[in-house]
């Protein structure tokens, strides 16, 4: 497998550099996974898969590379800059999968979550200079029964011996998806604690348009811990705050990092709750702002790193049962 990428990631990156020091290139692959297994319920947002593969710097590739040319097509973005200090590019094939609170109930509630099931392809570009950092991402997919995710519940669900789920014949129909977000971050203060410890308070802002998420996003989060890296931390409608985004290594060999955010949406429509936008489906009204906390620890090596998060969001809409809540668990490995 690792040859296999690697010899993909050649013809990618064509006449492939390394900087002043020599340093390897190192594209990463990221493998995530979010369930509210790990928070005991089973409500509204169930789960998401997601597998991504990340460059390295684009300095790293030769101009006359297809990565290369990839940045360089997107440039015209505000705030994107290819020749920054540090741009990287991302993309994700994922699955997430939204269920009422009970679902062992043919026919669920018709002012309760919708089942859903979202099938989709995140092209997210990131740049950062000195102590701001940009993040554009788009959002390709479908969602419905192509998404295969009613195929994907009844088959955990039988391998843990979790209750089946009888309702996804009421599921949100096929209907594809194009959604464009944008996400701005800067460390406004650091500090230093003891050693190699140390802290930084980084806020956020973002904007979303699209046929899954239409709305604003404000928040932010303190990081302690030891060694940090540079990192472009991220707002999601779905996973409430995460700073592990760009660039997982670390600078040293080694890094902890402990980190609690929060924040708010402010919604004009959500995909899984609002129901689709062309074809009649099952929806209740989001509520229009929505607070979410997000605690999580993180260890990296140069080699891999091993992340952990728990966000819990407030009232997602009127007559909610239960308050969204999961864990998420992200690995990731350079190549």
């Amino acid at each position: 497998m690792r040859t296999a990428l690697a010899l993909v990631v050649g013809l990618l990156g064509g006449c492939a550099t390394t900087d002043d020091q020599g340093v390897k290139r190192d594209e990463a692959l990221f493998l995530t996974v979010a369930n509210d297994i790990f928070t005991g319920s089973d409500n509204n947002f169930s789960s998401g898969v997601g597998l991504s593969y990340q460059t390295d710097r684009r300095s790293q590739y030769g101009e006359d590379s297809a990565l290369d040319a990839w940045f360089r097509f997107w440039s015209f973005l505000p705030g994107f800059d290819p020749d920054g200090d540090e741009s990287y590019a991302t993309w994700t094939l994922g699955q997430e999968i939204f269920t009422p609170n009970n679902i062992e109930t043919p026919t669920p509630p018709l002012n309760d979550q919708p089942y859903a099931g979202v099938l989709f392809l995140d092209s997210t570009l990131y740049s950062r200079r000195a102590n701001i950092a940009h993040a554009w991402n788009l959002r390709l997919g479908i969602v419905g029964p192509s998404s295969l995710a009613e195929q994907s519940q009844r088959e955990a669900h039988e391998l843990i011996g979790s209750a089946e789920p009888l309702g996804w014949d009421t599921q949100l129909p096929d209907e594809p998806i194009l959604n464009l977000d944008y996400t701005v971050a800067a460390e406004w203060l650091e500090g230093g604690l003891v050693g190699d410890c140390s802290w930084r308070l980084v806020p956020l802002a973002g904007a979303s348009a699209g046929t899954y998420f239409t709305g604003v996003s404000t928040g932010a989060y303190l990081e302690a811990g030891w060694n940090l890296p540079q990192t472009v931390g991220l707002l999601s409608i779905r996973r409430g705050m995460d700073a592990l985004a760009a660039k997982p290594q670390p600078d040293t060999t080694w890094s902890l990092s402990f980190f609690i955010g929060g924040g708010a949406f402010g919604v004009a429509h959500y995909l899984p709750l609002d129901g689709t936008v062309f074809r009649e489906s099952r929806s209740v009204r989001s509520e229009p702002l929505v607070e979410f906390l997000s605690t999580g620890i993180t260890w990296r090596t140069r080699w891999c790193t091993l992340a952990f998060l728990l966000t819990e969001f407030g009232t997602t809409f009127e007559t909610e049962r239960q308050s969204t809540e999961y864990g998420t668990l992200t690995l990731s490995w350079t190549l």
